[in-house]
């Protein structure tokens, strides 16, 4: 049987960048005596509502000795020049002991208006009893940077408003490693859920009567569930439901309904080699229904993986696979969604450990938009790399956030190291197009050969392409190479040729390095040798859309083919194809519709006698 070519093409109406520029535009240092690291971060709250947003941080116990085995919380702010602390408190003596990466969120667990930093600092050893696993400093409410109750014998100190020690009974190693706000039985009353990697179960849910704003103690907190087995680094609550995610990669679901928590049944292995800190609820296509997307944190499986609901179930896709990115045995740490340029495109930026070539590797996934399932729907790219701590080891790259904190437009992406090599979190600002703008890149079938065609805007100390390919369900590898321009501001095209290609679907994209060994990773294409096709248009999608979606198209036959976009006066806005003769095959064009105003839209193919028109709407 004789095939027909399938051309899938990639297009845009912008210049599309390998990548964006990410410049370190600030260091928050660790501040003295402290010797080991920070523990945790959490940054992108504005509980004084002064227009700049805190950063909050806490230290970490590495070696057992000297202060970081005194559990302390900071406060940075941005003063419109610098960052600068603003506000500590040190827990001692209520712990003595704390362990290594204890867990931080923020929520208004009593929803008095005033929101809480809410903070584990467990103790390590020698488990004693009463020692507070739970620790709730509330904002002052007086417009200062303030939290917490003043602490009269030590004054420039602050105490917490509440803390809770989950269980009293001496000698239990009960250690939360993650905790999450939110109202799963939708009482009103937010409750704190959490994971834990050493005690009686792995997850719990607790609420509190209130929390007092002198600290007096009259709070009353209860514990209202707790179960599981298990180590759990990883924790996601979406409505009702709560996922703890094992180490060993197995999930496990727990539901709250009919007035009660119960268990259901694990899902094995939908996030092999588990996840460490990852996991970020999103709604990644704007339809208003949540996903998750996760970090596998195993030494092989260097993934990305997207959860979605299905009833009582998860249904687990891979969105990108960073092996080639991460190295042998480097591993996927920490995990923050956000929307770094504010353009209605989701981010998750997450870290690593010991990543090869490139240790401190910080990797972004940016959503392009498509079929939220699909790899091709996601471009992947290294914004930093390299940075080395002042005691010169490999580190655990696992604090991880997005977030407004210099009072510019765009969202900033922070991150920092877990162990005791005395990092500070690095703040990275998205300054710009990288070096090489790519213009353009698509692929088509030919003779059996499928033909990449690529074009650049500007270039500056561009080494070359590496072309990389992936084919039935293989993981992408580098068939070729093409040699850069160097620096240049006139428009480059390049071309490369595949003639080892059978029947079947492939996937391209292009590795750009420049001269100083950098590099970053283009969206993909695809294409596929499949069975003979009629003409048609396809709905766009998605669709409502905004700013940009995608259109689709089948040729039979080669024809001169115009596809363009009218408003609805009959106006043309854009030729996406203008008179263009195409050989037979399906086509996908992206359409940018970010200058636009909200409304209907028209667009209209037309290949040779065949005249097809469809309606799509912009909503902004």
């Amino acid at each position: 049987m004789k095939f027909r070519n399938l051309l899938l093409i990639v297009l845009f109406a912008a210049p599309l960048a390998f990548g964006q520029l990410f410049t370190r535009v600030a260091e928050l240092p660790l501040p003295a005596p402290e010797n080991a690291g920070f523990g945790n971060m959490v940054a992108g709250v504005d509980f004084d509502g002064d227009g700049y947003t805190e950063i909050y941080l806490v230290n970490n116990d590495w070696t057992d000795a000297g202060q970081e085995l005194l559990p302390t919380i900071y406060a940075y702010e941005f003063d419109g020049s610098a960052f600068i602390l603003v506000w500590q408190a040190t827990l001692a003596p209520d712990i003595v002991l704390q362990n290594t990466w204890p867990p931080l969120t923020w929520g208004d667990l009593d929803k008095d208006g005033r929101p809480e930093i809410i903070w584990g600092p467990v103790n390590f050893s020698p488990y004693l009893s009463n020692h507070p696993r739970v620790i709730v400093y509330e904002y002052a409410g007086d417009g200062s940077n303030n939290l917490g109750v003043p602490d009269l014998a030590n004054p420039g100190n602050w105490l917490p408003n509440s803390k809770w020690a989950i269980d009293t009974t001496a000698g239990v190693n009960l250690r939360p490693f993650r905790m999450v706000v939110g109202d799963p039985d939708a009482d009103g009353t937010n409750e704190l859920m959490f994971c834990t990697r050493a005690g009686g179960f792995n997850f719990g849910v607790a609420s509190v009567s209130s929390i007092p704003n002198n600290g007096d103690g009259s709070e009353t907190w209860t514990l209202e569930y707790s179960g599981g087995t298990g180590t759990a680094y990883d924790i996601a609550n979406i409505g009702n439901k709560a996922y703890v995610i094992l180490t060993g990669g197995n999930v496990l679901p727990f539901k709250y309904e009919t007035g009660a928590w119960a268990a259901l049944p694990a899902q094995a292995g939908l996030v092999p080699g588990g996840s460490w800190n990852s996991a970020c609820v999103v709604d990644i296509d704007g339809n208003t229904s949540k996903e998750i997307l996760v970090a596998g944190n195993g030494s092989t499986e260097r993934k990305i993986y997207l959860l979605q609901q299905s009833g009582d179930t998860l249904i687990s896709s891979v969105i990108a696979d960073y092996a080639a990115l991460a190295g042998i045995g480097g591993r996927l740490y920490g995990g923050a969604a956000g929307d770094i340029g504010v353009n209605g495109m989701a981010d998750f930026v997450f870290g690593t450990r010991d990543a090869n070539p490139d240790n401190a590797s910080i990797f972004r996934l940016e959503y392009l938009g498509g079929d939220i399932t699909q790899s091709a729907s996601y471009a992947a790219s290294v914004i930093d790399k390299g940075y080395v701590t002042p005691a010169f080891g490999p580190g655990r790259w696992m604090h991880v956030a997005i977030a407004e904190v210099d009072g510019d437009a765009n969202q900033e992406v922070l991150y920092g190291e877990g162990t005791g090599e005395m990092a500070p979190i690095i703040v990275l600002d998205e300054t710009g197009q990288l070096p090489v703008e790519l213009k353009s890149f698509s692929a088509s079938v030919s003779d059996g050969f499928v033909n990449l065609t690529w074009s650049t805007a500007t270039e500056t100390n561009n080494k070359g392409f590496e072309i990389q390919r992936k084919a039935n369900g293989n993981d992408f590898a580098a068939i070729g190479y093409v040699q850069g321009k160097g620096t240049t501001t006139q428009i480059q095209s390049y071309s490369f040729v595949d003639n080892d290609v059978q029947s079947g679907k492939y996937q391209y994209r292009l590795k750009q390095i420049d001269l100083d060994g950098s590099y970053s990773i283009s969206s993909i294409v695809e294409v596929s040798i499949l069975s003979p096709i009629e003409f048609s248009l396809a709905q766009n999608y998605p669709n409502p859309f905004n700013p940009s979606t995608t259109i689709n198209f089948s040729l039979a036959k080669e024809s001169n083919v115009n596809l363009k976009v009218f408003n609805l006066l009959g106006q043309e806005i854009i030729s996406l194809v203008n008179n263009e003769f195409m050989t037979a095959g399906s086509y996908s064009f992206k359409f940018d519709a970010s200058t636009l105003a909200s409304g209907t839209y028209i667009y209209r193919l037309e290949a040779g006698d065949f005249v097809q028109t469809k309606k799509m709407t912009l909503t902004k």
